[in-house]
């Protein structure tokens, strides 16, 4: 009986949008207001920004005349993501696996996978 098999290789990236400055003042009287005092507390209210619509907090800077935090917000949601770190330049987790391929498991690139060497 023959097998099915290939090889299988994973990969990581490290990726960051460009570095932008922002002024914790330029937030304290949004709908959405920063109340903290520390760094990372503004940090972490930047990221439930994220998750809220953070385009309305954008026009609300825009309104008020925070051009500068308004283009900054929106470099760091939505800026280009460079590589800087990528262990395609290292090594790679390789294992192998046996199946077949089968087009309905796109997921894993059209091969149904019954047994791994990966642990």
């Amino acid at each position: 009986m023959a097998y099915q098999l290939r090889k299988v290789e994973r990969y990581t990236n490290w990726e960051a949008t460009k570095a932008v400055t922002l002024n914790p003042d330029d937030f304290t009287t949004l709908s959405t207001p920063y109340t903290g005092k520390t760094e990372e507390e503004f940090m972490n209210y930047i990221q439930e920004l994220y998750y809220e619509d953070w385009y309305e907090i954008c026009d609300e800077l825009e309104e008020l005349g925070s051009m500068d935090s308004a283009d900054a917000l929106s470099t760091l949601f939505e800026g280009e993501m460079e590589i800087y770190s990528s262990t395609t330049e290292k090594e790679e987790d390789m294992w192998v696996e046996v199946g077949e391929v089968n087009e309905e498991y796109s997921k894993y690139g059209g091969f149904k996978s019954n047994f791994n060497t990966m642990g």
